[in-house]
């Protein structure tokens, strides 16, 4: 996660809130990513099931939800989390307002003083939904929106009137007094359209911007030639760099997710820039790649991932063992692997000068060269097309 908007302009709206909910021990003023090894931020789909049908869906997921964790078992695990004191849950899917434990979950989750946040598709949060969202003390409301256009949106998402559903939703969550976020997942079909979807979010009061950078797992791997060129990339990334600085005023925060090269790339934007250092210190504390290390990821069986991306990558089930078991007193190899990778990296990523600060995407490497240590093939800064 890189927040332009913070690294640029000293700006965070949503960030801030997140940041200040909950304890916030040993958290310093300008960390990005407020996670640790043994404190991650943890992703929890508690379902597959899911309303649409996303062309790029990491998941894969389907209308039917199978072998999800039972009442007991989420509650269970809900609490290992708490103890653990990790800084964030987010609550995902599939779609997670269909699974049947959500509102059990999030409640008790609220009530054990986790930080708690949604990321959805938006077309099923009425104003009832939203009440419930808010009382439960969600912190935040990330709502996918993947183009300007209704129709294109749809197309993608795989059904006919997805996005005024998904804009009715995240007004009503706004109305609600949640802090609410529009995403959007970057292709080729799209990369035009980041001015229109960013001037959607100031005219609907939304107050964050997430870019997210396609991967290549689950549906999404079908759609890899999709992928937006090196230099569409760049485009795209020089325009939230200007637009956090410009709308600094806004009350919009800007930020990218899933390619840790874009705080390699602002570096290189701001070359002969004062502002150069302190960015760099930003990136330093983000850390580059997260997985296996700030983030985890549990699916809806109780698999445990290095990140949601890795589905590939099983280290463990909360079924049989305890997180804390699985990922912290006795990692799984892959775990060891991921967190020790810096100096084992190959190829491009081996001998960038940012290497310390990036490391590439672990999964990009994985998909496009079978090999988790190679370079990341999709790096702006080493492709030229």
């Amino acid at each position: 996660m890189i927040i332009f908007s913070k690294a640029l302009a000293d700006q965070a709206t949503v960030w801030e809130t997140l940041r200040a909910a909950g304890s916030c021990e040993n958290l310093s003023p300008d960390l990005i990513r407020f996670s640790a090894q043994d404190r991650p931020v943890v992703m929890w789909n508690l379902t597959r099931r899911c309303n649409l049908s996303c062309d790029h869906c990491y998941l894969d997921a389907r209308e039917e939800g199978k072998e999800e964790l039972s009442l007991e078992e989420g509650v269970r695990l809900i609490d290992e989390l708490a103890d653990l004191k990790v800084p964030m849950l987010i609550l995902t899917g599939g779609e997670p307002l269909l699974s049947r434990n959500f509102y059990a979950y999030a409640f008790h989750a609220r009530s054990r003083g986790l930080r708690t946040v949604i990321s959805t598709n938006g077309t099923l949060i009425s104003p009832e939904v939203a009440r419930l969202l808010a009382e439960a003390g969600i912190g935040y409301v990330g709502v996918s929106i993947d183009s300007a256009f209704s129709e294109r949106h749809d197309r993608f998402r795989g059904v006919k009137g997805a996005w005024d559903k998904a804009m009715q939703g995240l007004r009503n969550a706004r109305n609600a007094g949640l802090k609410t976020g529009l995403r959007v997942t970057l292709t080729r079909d799209n990369w035009q359209e980041i001015p229109a979807l960013l001037n959607l979010a100031l005219e609907e009061g939304i107050p964050r911007f997430c870019l997210y950078h396609l991967v290549p797992t689950g549906r999404g791997a079908g759609i890899a030639e999709r992928d937006v060129s090196a230099e569409e990339r760049r485009s795209v990334l020089r325009l939230l760099a200007e637009a956090a600085v410009e709308l600094k005023d806004q009350n919009i925060e800007i930020l990218t997710t899933d390619s840790p090269m874009d705080g390699a790339y602002l570096l290189e934007l701001l070359k002969g820039d004062p502002r150069q250092e302190h960015v760099r210190r930003l990136m330093q504390n983000a850390g580059g790649c997260s997985a296996g290390i700030k983030v985890a990821n549990i699916n809806h069986r109780g698999d445990v991932h290095p990140c949601h991306f890795m589905p590939q990558v099983v280290v463990g089930n909360v079924r049989e063992r305890s997180f804390c078991d699985i990922w912290i007193d006795h990692p799984a190899p892959q775990l060891q692997e991921l967190r020790e990778m810096r100096p084992k990296l190959k190829g491009a990523c081996k001998t960038c000068e940012y290497l310390e600060l990036c490391g590439g995407c672990r999964q990009k490497a994985y998909f496009y060269r079978g090999d988790i240590l190679a370079e990341d093939p999709t790096c702006v800064l080493q492709r030229q097309d």
